[in-house]
């Protein structure tokens, strides 16, 4: 079967850069177009980013292994991610205002200032780069497990990162956007597909249900189920993939509309690829967890292979493109544009195309570096955490950008301290995080208080 594989995997990437090439010669002209698809996105594109962001390596592959673990309660990681996308399509008229915003920069330096901004801006930039080596990553484990003795992990992450970072450079987020209908289409088949006969032929399906596989927060206790669905809740509601495409989205109507479809969509996905993990407990109860979606590929008929293969590779993909076109837009509108006083479209053209293609090398050389995929993105989310909350609290009252920008910064230097004292192993890093910020926020918003209490009685 190996031999297949390769063909339909040459045949998936010939087919992806068609799409990114037609695109591109059709919508990708000028700078806003490459970076915003000239904020005429209809709704079933919007759906697609979306959807497309959120069904990634862990919430496919990553969901397999959870379930094979914990059951269906590892659905509670997804659920943060569900919650945030319903929060974010309720506030989106805060978060696009006016048709000029690009990136959380903007969000922020409304609030709080250009020093402010340019610090929750480099933790979303640098998170998002993570994400992208994440998928990079996750590309190499897939291919390098099912193609043993064909592809090296080495060489999957090679093949993974460029192919989607060719398409991405080429048509922006446009390409991005057409290639995300391929990458679902992909993967709704292949998983479903997969999925059907892996649980037709598990023959001890009823008896591992028996178990706490099917129980609401299975072997993890309620606390640990509570805490990964709310990590992700203050992940997904302001990351920068989301903000890119509600900017892009031709009306605030549809851009909501989108977001909301896209959200739906990830629903059966995501929860099939958990019931594949839990057949995978089935069939094999004594594999290494991370190979249980992979493993099927020796349940299900020749003919069913490739398809499930292509639902596995695709969503590492579907994923890692809209973070980098995210990271590409925040990095040149936020800092390299203004550091290079790049006005003339074309010149900011071309230096969007070269900081996708720099944010994607750097992606493939951070991906030799990784070793705990999940802990080390759960970790740096945490950032992300302390950006939602100075924004929440920043639209709930007005507080001075000292108070913000020491919040931002106590968050950066106490996730570095517990990482380097292991105090992370102990506790997560969100709850000291989050106190800490309502700490100096609250403080900031007592002070701003006082100020006007004594501006009133003078």
């Amino acid at each position: 079967m190996k031999p297949v594989y390769l063909l339909v995997i040459a045949f998936y990437i010939v087919l992806l850069q068609a799409v990114s090439f037609f695109v591109t010669r059709r919508k990708s002209a000028s700078s806003d177009a490459y970076l915003l698809a000239s904020r005429g996105l209809s709704v079933p594109l919007v759906s697609a980013l979306i959807a497309g962001t959120w069904t990634g390596g862990v919430s496919v592959v990553g969901m397999a292994q959870g379930a094979y673990l914990h059951g269906l309660s590892a659905l509670w990681f997804q659920a943060g991610i569900w919650m945030a996308m319903f929060i974010t399509a309720f506030i989106l008229p805060r978060i696009v205002t006016g048709g000029k915003t690009y990136s959380i920069l903007d969000i922020v330096n409304g609030l709080y200032g250009g020093r402010t901004a340019r610090l929750a801006g480099f933790a979303q930039l640098v998170f998002s780069v993570w994400i992208v080596t994440m998928q990079v990553v996750g590309g190499g484990a897939i291919l390098s497990f099912i193609l043993r003795g064909h592809v090296s992990f080495a060489a999957g992450m090679c093949l993974t990162a460029l192919v989607f970072v060719a398409y991405n450079v080429m048509g922006g987020l446009v390409a991005t956007a057409y290639t995300n209908l391929v990458h679902l289409a992909a993967t709704v088949i292949g998983i479903f597909l997969g999925g059907f006969y892996a649980i037709a032929g598990c023959r001890d399906f009823g008896g591992v249900a028996g178990g706490y596989y099917f129980t609401l927060f299975g072997n993890m206790g309620p606390v640990q189920a509570v805490s990964l669905a709310y990590i992700n809740i203050t992940l997904g509601v302001l990351a920068q993939p989301v903000i890119n495409t509600a900017s892009s989205a031709s009306s605030m109507k549809g851009g909501r509309t989108g977001i909301i479809i896209g959200n739906l969509i990830t629903v059966p996905i995501v929860a099939m690829a958990a019931l594949c993990g839990i057949v995978a407990k089935c069939a094999f109860p004594s594999l290494p967890s991370l190979s249980a979606l992979p493993s099927l590929l020796d349940i299900v008929p020749p003919y069913v292979g490739p398809f499930l293969l292509l639902a596995m590779w695709a969503p590492l993909m579907s994923a890692g493109s809209p973070f980098l076109m995210g990271a590409t837009t925040l990095a040149v509108k936020g800092y390299i544009a203004p550091a290079l006083r790049i006005r003339n479209d074309r010149r900011l053209l071309l230096a969007s195309r070269l900081t996708t293609l720099t944010i994607g090398l750097i992606a493939l050389l951070l991906g030799f570096f990784v070793k705990e995929i999940l802990r080390e993105t759960a970790w740096l989310a945490v950032l992300m955490s302390a950006v939602v909350y100075v924004v929440f609290l920043g639209w709930w009252r007005r507080i001075s950008p000292v108070w913000a920008f020491a919040s931002l910064l106590g968050a950066v230097v106490l996730l570095f301290v517990s990482a380097v004292t292991g105090l992370d192993k102990l506790i997560h890093p969100v709850w000291p995080v989050t106190a800490l910020v309502f700490m100096l926020m609250g403080a900031g918003a007592l002070a701003a208080r006082r100020a006007t209490s004594r501006s009133s009685a003078g």
